[in-house]
């Protein structure tokens, strides 16, 4: 259930497994957080180096394969992540020195480095990412969960054969459900320990030979068809998805904190954008795997802002989970994202 980049994960690998797999929807591929005209593909940077480190890891080197493999999903390569913080310059010279990446897969940069990468002067020292990337979410939902059935599930119901679903139509059922929709997980599984947060991107037409290349600093800078997108505001417990000129300036006055002079170059821009509400946990980490105590109930959820890098990796394990077959994650890593482990927040 749901055809965001999580659903549309899982029934990838399905299909591959030779599964037949049935994916509904409420509204349209991407209607939620997936649907915007572009988003980043770069690893959550964890200094600890343990099982969360690897994990991270492994979900990004595992994205840019299947991404690799997917025409038309790359619009841009090559991600610079500039330092937020005093602390972040050493963080990132420990990430980039461990052996948790292929060589020359990080890169740490200098200000004077980081600022002939970024196009702008900047004081900041910089891990550049030369296999990172700048997507169209769109396409690749097309082409991993095309014409999903038009459908909001409203409630589940166990049965000896599986699953009830009760819908607009008459009830269905299955031996297996995943789901796999977002913000939207409590509505049939009450004790998900997620957090909505309501983030708003702007983006702006520009010439292709001006667009600007990707980077990430909190917020971060993504090229798309036609432009660039920037943003992103994280308003933790806020549900509307209402466009506001106040979530425009905060999104502008992030981007000036790295690229001033273009922030200052879009003054009387008429920007576009779109907002929506992201699903995260306590903990930052996905859940992935099988819901507490309902057999044959499985999820793939909580991404937060990084569903892109998570996705693949995950949709594999969510798929082998379901169809009982070996997962790509070791179970040190598995366990990470054991829904079992998590309690409702």
């Amino acid at each position: 259930m749901g055809a965001g980049i999580a659903g549309a994960a899982v029934r990838r690998t399905l299909l591959a497994l030779g599964v037949e797999a049935v994916p509904f929807e409420a509204e349209a591929p991407g209607a939620g957080a997936s649907g915007n005209p572009a988003g980043l593909v770069t690893p959550r940077l964890d200094a600890g180096l343990g099982p969360v480190a690897r994990l991270a890891a492994q979900a990004y080197l595992r994205a840019l394969d299947i991404y690799a493999g997917l025409p038309g999903a790359v619009i841009s390569r090559g991600v610079l992540q500039l330092a937020a913080t005093d602390r972040d310059a050493g963080r990132f010279a420990r990430i980039a020195a461990s052996d948790l990446f292929p060589e020359g897969t990080l890169r740490l940069l200098d200000p004077a480095a980081a600022s002939a990468r970024l196009g702008e002067v900047t004081d900041r020292a910089g891990l550049d990412q030369p296999g990172a990337l700048s997507l169209d979410p769109r396409g690749i939902l097309e082409a991993w969960c095309r014409a999903p059935s038009a459908a909001r599930i409203q409630s589940l119901e166990p049965t000896d054969g599986g699953w009830r679903l009760s819908g607009p139509s008459e009830p269905q059922i299955f031996r297996t459900v995943i789901l796999a929709t977002g913000a939207d997980l409590r509505h049939l599984w009450p004790a998900a320990p997620i957090l909505p947060v309501r983030g708003q991107v702007s983006w702006v037409a520009a010439p292709d030979p001006e667009t600007p290349r990707a980077a990430g600093w909190g917020g971060y800078l993504a090229p798309m068809a036609g432009g660039f997108l920037f943003g992103a505001t994280f308003r933790r417990g806020e549900a509307s998805t209402d466009l506001t000129d106040e979530d425009h300036r905060a999104n502008l006055e992030s981007l000036a904190k790295v690229r001033p002079a273009l922030a200052a170059s879009l003054a009387g821009v008429a920007l576009g954008g779109r907002a929506r509400v992201r699903a995260t946990t306590r903990d930052h980490l996905p859940l992935a795997g099988a819901v507490p105590e309902a057999p044959g109930l499985f999820v793939l959820g909580g991404l937060g802002s990084r569903g892109l890098t998570w996705a693949p990796l995950l949709g594999e394990h969510v798929a082998a989970r379901a169809t009982g077959g070996p997962s790509p994650l070791p179970g040190d890593l598995a366990a990470l994202v054991d829904p079992a482990r998590r309690s409702a927040t």
